[in-house]
């Protein structure tokens, strides 16, 4: 009798334990903030990151998502909404300070991958106003440099997304505009 008593103790014991993990890895979640930013980058000859004449750079981004290692990258497959709504950022605004887009709080796991799609692109010139651009594909996806970062229960993750254009590509009003992006973790 005393057996058949420990032994359900025991199986009891350890369920418990194996619930108690999955819900705190699960459910207790980490918080990771996403941030944007267009670098300083000096163009030659000019001292300045873009020609004078440009005012404005919208970009205006339907969602923000991140990817969750291990789950594929279909369509749907382990990606989380950071910020659900349509944000607009004025990229001239950010070339010395970052906007926050968003939060999201995050399962356990590794996070490798931003994906935004861009709906409008707007340059705004001083000498003949609004100049719309596409974006190829639409869509942008990012790899997190090195090889992500680690979400578990209480860890805050700032992110930060860089963004940039190439000055004489704005200028050449072709209607396209290839971004550069990283992403990467900071402090």
């Amino acid at each position: 009798m005393a057996k058949g008593t420990a032994a359900v103790i025991l199986a009891i014991l350890i369920i418990g334990a194996i619930s108690g993990y999955f819900f705190y890895t699960r459910y207790v979640q980490g918080t990771v903030v996403l941030s944007i930013t267009d670098p300083p980058q000096v163009q030659p000859g000019s001292g300045q990151q873009y020609d004078p004449s440009i005012l404005h750079i919208y970009l205006t981004f339907a969602t923000m998502e991140i990817h969750q290692a291990g789950f594929g990258n279909s369509s749907d497959n382990g990606w989380y909404a950071i910020a659900g709504s349509h944000k607009t950022v004025d990229m001239i605004s950010v070339l010395t300070i970052a906007k926050t887009l968003g939060s999201a709080r995050l399962a356990t796991g590794t996070y490798d991958q931003l994906r935004f799609p861009v709906s409008a692109a707007v340059v705004t010139f001083s000498n003949i106003g609004n100049v719309t651009y596409s974006i190829p594909s639409d869509s942008l996806k990012v790899s997190i440099t090195g090889g992500g970062f680690q979400s578990s229960p209480g860890t805050n993750v700032n992110l930060r997304l860089t963004l940039s254009f190439l000055n004489n590509e704005i200028l050449a009003m072709n209607g396209r505009l290839t971004p550069h992006a990283t992403a990467r973790i900071v402090t």
